[in-house]
């Protein structure tokens, strides 16, 4: 077990909630905000990494054929598990980042939501060009930072920055929007033109 996966395990067995996700209001208006930005009215496969507790992942199982949820502790994805098991569209991973993306799969939304500030620059580096090798052209790529002082080496623009930085490089990946909020930046990336209407089961 690293020295990451023992850390959020242990936060996760003292406390299943740590950050309010059910409860904050700050949570409520950012799950809002995240789905207001997505472009599109569905998607056939989303990956959610630092998925928690999955309760931003049940938003997204409305929008999406599939949504697989990532996260590094154990502990949260068996509480993300039983919270989405009306949602048999949903399935979870446990593993750490870059190493864990689930890269066998295309994918047209990506949604990192409070997740990179918790990786060092290298690891931010590793984890765009991960995502960039399997992303659909017209995918959608969605990042919330919290704004705030973290005990985390990078702050939220800080490891924001880095991601668009290194996806940008791509010629055919595009930062569209930028919201800044008292508390949190949401920043969507798109790739390429997007594609026909989507048709649901039809594996696009």
């Amino acid at each position: 077990m690293s020295e990451r996966t023992a850390r959020f395990d242990r936060l996760y067995a003292g406390d299943i909630d740590p950050w309010q996700f059910r409860s904050s209001v700050y949570e409520r208006d950012k799950y809002r905000a995240t789905m207001d930005a997505l472009p599109r009215p569905r998607y056939a496969l989303a990956i959610e990494a630092g998925c928690s507790i999955g309760e931003l992942t049940r938003l997204l199982s409305w929008r999406c054929d599939r949504v697989i949820g990532i996260d590094v502790s154990s502990i949260a994805l068996e509480e993300a598990v039983r919270r989405n098991a009306d949602r048999p569209n949903t399935t979870f991973r446990q593993g750490e980042l870059p190493a864990a993306w689930a890269a066998e799969y295309p994918v047209d939304l990506i949604v990192l939501s409070e997740v990179l500030y918790f990786l060092a620059p290298q690891e931010i580096e590793d984890l765009a060009n991960r995502v960039a090798a399997h992303w659909c052209p017209g995918g959608d790529c969605v990042l919330v930072n919290y704004l705030g002082p973290t005990a985390e080496a990078l702050q939220g623009a800080e490891a924001a920055d880095l991601f668009i930085a290194a996806m940008t490089a791509q010629p055919d990946v595009r930062s569209t929007i930028r919201v800044t909020k008292d508390r949190y930046r949401l920043d969507l990336l798109t790739r390429g033109i997007s594609p026909p209407a989507y048709a649901a089961g039809s594996g696009r």
